[in-house]
């Protein structure tokens, strides 16, 4: 790449090898930690250092095909029409390579459940500037049952299969009668599991259960996680156009279709007090799950097409490329979220008898909401760059950006809670940026200082419904010496709320269990979740300043540190947790009735007065070869090959991270024990990759960890401490032909084996006396745990 600024860390095809990548995905899916920014945006992708149309030019290259990987840190993301907020990572091909490729895989969960299958197959041709992709996916996972798992039943549900009687006040006595009979104040009591003739249950059949809820397990009614079924076909074509002109076409087609089964609906059914089954001397409530009923399930389908399309070409000194895009999504979902009860309601008012399975026909009304979500998206961008001026250190680089994108979306919700959203905008940008050279040893102008540049941009955007918007940037790069480079930058830029932050289907469900921080226990709410149409802009200021060394010139070693500082105005959030500062600093997102009782929460995002983040990121990323080189001994010259390895880690410190929710809300500290999401957020957190390969057989692995945090609630039971922990993933991969050479129809046969969180770890948390809350149970925050995958890759 034309460009001074060195890599963060390369990868020849030999480190490439090391990885046991068998596509792109798992080759990021390694290196992540060193292509994802200090804020955790993803890369921007180049293929021989130009730019594509989307991940969707690269995403099915086979891992054989590539001969370098480079990342760059983010100033360099300027050249190429983009923000310096995302690192760059340049994918160097082959220039002559044919391959089809045959794949399947199969896994599943050591602890059961889960069990899945892929089937991949792609053609790639490469020949000069001309390149070929076709490739076909299907992936198929089974649901995971929660009775695979561990899960204890909420002890602060009152819903039973049976059935728990309470008062109609919350928390309130039942029936005096039944407190003088049990000798305490009674407020909740299981109906009898005792076979019992109709009519028969008398006030004394309670007595003995005074005041124990009777719990009901759900798992053998309920999935974890969904079953998945997708599929993927994508072709693209790139090559020459004429003598001055090239480019490609990439066209992709995805589907998925998503099970998720949420177990029996709750139902709150009255007794009144002249029922003539009930024993009770006033109303009261009975808690019940109708088991006699189908559980509640829900269908997703998303179907999605992409084209997209890059020319580019050369003018007078100017190098540039047009990029066309257009998109579509169309999403139908089918929820059953509840069953109306009015009916049963009704029916035991009028004498049927509430402690028997009730008539299939009363619980037939189902409240299902259908919806329906149609989005689609043109875009096109044209990127210029030239070297029109000449300074006494060196030519001045300017890139040039006309931007232009319509995006819409029709969002409707029909059956019990109807809602419907159209919205579509446009967006029109333009943007300049100039990468001004100072000092230059190779110039020898101001030698002394070494290498120093600085870099410019500003832009403008006009975005429907939010008006002007606009980004500046301004940085220096500086290497005094060779193997030392320095960076600093000054960002403020502005952006628009996403469509679906805006727009998605308007979704409620009744009676869901969230854990309450106020209380320590949890609460029974409708939740609403969807878009929200009133978001403003969201406005940051990022300062960083970064250093990159490679101490020793022939060796790819590379030590990289970035201290950022970043202030977030009108920041986008979803509050997912129910704290006494959301619930105060963020009243409209919480309802409650007259009593003062929690009614409904809404996960929906919002926008957040400030934030202010300062966090440092380190880098170490190696790889190259063991032993020393050795003369060639074969004929064409090759010398012998010799084991290539790889390896990085990547520790980030924060040191601030407070949010104001808005102008005069206490400022929450989410280093300290505040939290916004119900989870914590690590002072200390990082990760670390590796990997051996010879002769096509090796290992890697690679593994993210995270340091203990505490979260502040408002008793001891809401109190919690995440414990440590760390994630390790671990692969092997053979040669079968390298074992048996003399069979050649085993040539360019692999095989693979994937274990995915190696030591089963999963995040333990405890509330301040010890206690696990129902809502952090680890099987409910990694239900998957230990995986397994084995796969044969033909090449041909």
């Amino acid at each position: 790449m034309d460009t001074a600024i060195q890599p963060l860390a390369t990868l020849d095809a030999g480190a490439i090898t090391a990885t046991g990548a068998t596509s792109i995905d798992e080759l990021l899916r390694t290196i992540r930690g060193a292509t994802q920014s200090g804020d955790g945006q993803e890369p921007i992708f180049l293929l021989n250092a130009q730019r594509v149309s989307g991940y969707q030019d690269i995403g099915n290259l086979p891992p054989e095909a590539i001969e370098k990987v480079e990342v760059f840190p983010e100033p360099v993301a300027l050249q190429y029409g983009y923000p310096p907020t995302r690192r760059i990572v340049n994918f160097i091909t082959k220039r002559r390579f044919r391959q089809l490729s045959l794949k399947q895989a199969v896994g599943t969960s050591t602890r059961g459940g889960a069990d899945n299958a892929n089937a991949h197959v792609d053609y790639t041709r490469l020949q000069g500037d001309g390149r070929l992709t076709l490739s076909l996916d299907a992936r198929h996972t089974d649901a995971l049952l929660q009775e695979r798992r561990r899960v204890l039943p909420d002890p602060d549900v009152p819903f039973d299969a049976r059935g728990n009687i309470t008062g109609t006040l919350a928390r309130g006595e039942i029936d005096p009668a039944l407190s003088a009979l049990a000798g305490q104040f009674v407020t909740i009591v299981p109906v009898p599991n005792a076979p019992l003739p109709a009519g028969s249950v008398g006030l004394g059949s309670f007595v003995a259960d005074a005041n124990r809820l009777r719990l009901f397990d759900l798992s053998p009614l309920r999935t974890l996680a969904p079953s998945n079924d997708t599929f993927h076909g994508e072709a693209v074509i790139a090559n020459r156009i004429g003598r001055r002109l090239s480019g490609s076409l990439t066209l992709t087609a995805d589907h998925s279709r998503e099970r998720t089964v949420f177990g029996p609906a709750s139902a709150t059914f009255v007794i009144p007090r002249d029922n003539p089954y009930s024993p009770f001397g006033r109303a009261v409530l009975l808690q019940r799950y109708l088991v006699e009923a189908q559980p509640l399930r829900q269908r997703t389908d998303i179907t999605t097409i992409h084209a997209g399309s890059v020319v580019r070409g050369a003018w007078r000194g100017w190098q540039w490329d047009w990029t066309g895009t257009l998109d579509t999504q169309h999403r139908n979902g089918i929820v059953a979220k509840a069953i109306d009860i009015t009916a049963a309601n009704a029916a035991i008012a009028a004498g049927a008898d509430p402690f028997r399975p009730l008539d299939p026909a009363l619980l037939a009304n189902r409240l299902v909401d259908r919806t329906v979500q149609s989005t689609y998206g043109a875009g096109t961008k044209f990127v210029a760059t030239n070297r029109p001026l000449r300074l006494p250190a060196g030519r001045v680089t300017l890139t040039a950006t006309f931007e232009g994108e319509q995006i819409g979306t029709d969002s409707r919700t029909r059956g019990a809670s109807p809602s419907a959203i159209a919205f579509d905008r446009s967006r029109v940008e333009g943007a300049v940026a100039f990468d001004l050279p100072i000092a230059s040893r190779r110039e020898d102008v101001l030698p002394w200082v070494g290498e120093l540049s600085a870099n410019v941009s500003a832009t403008v955007r006009h975005v429907g419904g939010f008006g002007d918007l606009s980004d500046s940037t301004l940085a220096a790069n500086w290497a005094p010496f060779a193997g030392l480079q320095l960076l600093a930058q000054i960002k403020r830029s502005a952006a628009a709320p996403t469509l679906d932050q805006l727009a998605a289907p308007q979704i409620s469900a009744p009676q869901v269990p969230l854990f309450d921080f106020g209380t320590g226990r949890s609460t029974l709410v409708t939740l609403l979740l969807g878009g929200n149409p009133a978001l403003s802009a969201e406005r940051r200021q990022t300062r960083s300043i970064g250093a990159t060394v490679k101490p020793f010139a022939k060796s790819e070693l590379r030590i990289g540190a970035t201290y950022e500082a970043t202030d977030i105005r009108d920041g986008i959030q979803t509050i997912f947790a129910l704290t006494p500062a959301a619930q105060a600093g963020l009243p409209e997102l919480f309802v409650r009735d007259d009593t003062g009782a929690l009614v409904s929460v809404a996960f929906r995002p919002v926008n957040v007065f400030r934030e202010r983040r300062r966090t440092l990121n380190i880098t170490l990323a190696a790889n190259g070869q063991l032993g020393r080189a050795k003369p060639p001994t074969t004929p064409d010259g090759r010398p012998p090959d010799r084991p290539t390895f790889y390896g990085g880690i990547g520790p980030t410190v924060r040191f601030t991270d407070r949010i104001e929710l808005r102008p005069d809300a206490p400022t929450l500290d989410l280093l300290v024990g505040d939290t916004l999401s119900g989870g914590t957020t690590q002072r200390l957190a990082g990760y670390g990759y590796g990997g051996l390969s010879y002769l096509g057989n090796g290992g890697t692995f690679d593994f993210y960890c995270t340091g203990g945090a505490t979260v502040r609630g408002g008793v001891a039971a809401s109190t919690l401490r995440f414990a440590p922990l760390c994630k390790i993933n671990v692969t092997s991969s053979l040669s079968i032909h390298h074992f048996l050479p003399r069979q050649d129809w085993m040539r360019h046969l692999s095989f693979k084996l994937e274990v995915v969180n190696l030591t089963d770890a999963r995040q333990r948390v405890r509330d301040a006396t010890g206690f696990v809350p129902y809502r952090y149970q680890p099987d409910l925050l990694d239900g998957l745990g230990r995986s397994v995958v084995l796969s044969l890759r033909k090449l041909f």
